[in-house]
């Protein structure tokens, strides 16, 4: 699923530090981000993320580094720049006595009014008359999205953007962003939900303790030879002859049930499996999930 132009960086970020006293929140992290593409941003609480979307919205001054969004500098242009991003807090704050509209109104007198503003309410079902007080949690999360969309913007910068949404209404968001992207426009979304991010995004970085761990495309993650088998034997297995193989790691199972994650020629292991008299076996790739706990692992 690339839809990215490979020759342009949307967002380019290099070395990025920043520091809070002696705390060291990022340590040279560096990423880039192509035009007409989702690129996800994982990582557990603390992990440095919301200080990196700080960062870009120039919110916050990096401690040294450099970041430069759509061909202009995120400090230096920041104030030109902000017309043309579309920013979602992971909590938003909205004026509690003001209708969905009057946010609307509001938000459309800075950007100007977005071509599309009426069918993304309608497709997210917002309810535009009451005040925001008497929204729930998910009607809330709608009007945030739709004020992230107000003025055309080039790019969104979405921080946990289907918090507090059903998943029907978490499909209908998939599908507006996938939308979103087919005309070069791009997407930086931050997510805590592995399997979101698998299905809509193009490229992902995992990033722990401030320093990036690991960047990949997903077609990349598709395509790494990583195997999850499950066997099931009637009378149990050897597991000592698959614990001598130097590409297999023995996850939990029971006395007949096998778990194996095999990197590498998966067909040793499945030689030795099919000496035993099974029952049941099934083999799948790993998954966006096999990756982000095989690089947190303690």
């Amino acid at each position: 699923m690339s839809r990215s132009n490979e020759s342009k960086q949307a967002i380019r970020v290099q070395a990025l530090s920043k520091s809070f006293g002696a705390t060291q929140a990022l340590s040279e992290v560096s990423f880039t981000v192509p035009y007409g593409s989702i690129f996800g941003f994982l990582g557990p609480n603390g992990a440095g993320k919301t200080t990196t979307i700080r960062c870009l919205m120039d919110f916050i001054r990096p401690s040294d580094g450099s970041i430069t969004i759509m061909e202009q500098d995120a400090h230096d242009d920041s104030t030109a720049l902000k017309q043309s991003i579309g920013y979602l807090s992971s909590d938003s704050q909205l004026n509690l006595n003001w209708t969905a509209q009057e946010h609307i109104d509001f938000f459309e007198s800075i950007k100007g009014r977005g071509k599309n503003r009426a069918k993304l309410v309608e497709r997210l079902g917002l309810d535009t008359r009451s005040k925001v007080r008497a929204l729930s949690s998910g009607n809330k999360q709608k009007l945030a999205i739709v004020l992230c969309f107000i003025g055309d913007p080039q790019l969104l910068i979405m921080d946990e953007p289907t918090r507090g949404l059903d998943p029907l209404l978490q499909n209908v968001l998939y599908d507006i962003l996938t939308g979103f992207v087919d005309s070069q426009k791009t997407v930086f979304f931050s997510s805590h939900n592995l399997t979101e991010v698998e299905h809509i995004c193009d490229s992902v970085l995992l990033i722990r303790n401030g320093r990036v761990v690991e960047e990949k495309t997903m077609d990349s993650i598709r395509d790494m030879k990583v195997h999850i088998v499950s066997a099931t034997a009637s009378h149990g297995f050897d597991i000592k002859r698959l614990q001598a193989l130097p590409n297999v790691q023995i996850m939990p199972g029971d006395k007949t049930t096998v778990n194996l994650k095999v990197k590498g020629d998966v067909n040793q292991t499945l030689t030795i499996l099919l000496a035993e008299h099974l029952t049941d076996i099934s083999i799948n790739h790993a998954t966006l999930e096999d990756v982000f706990l095989e690089q947190y692992r303690s």
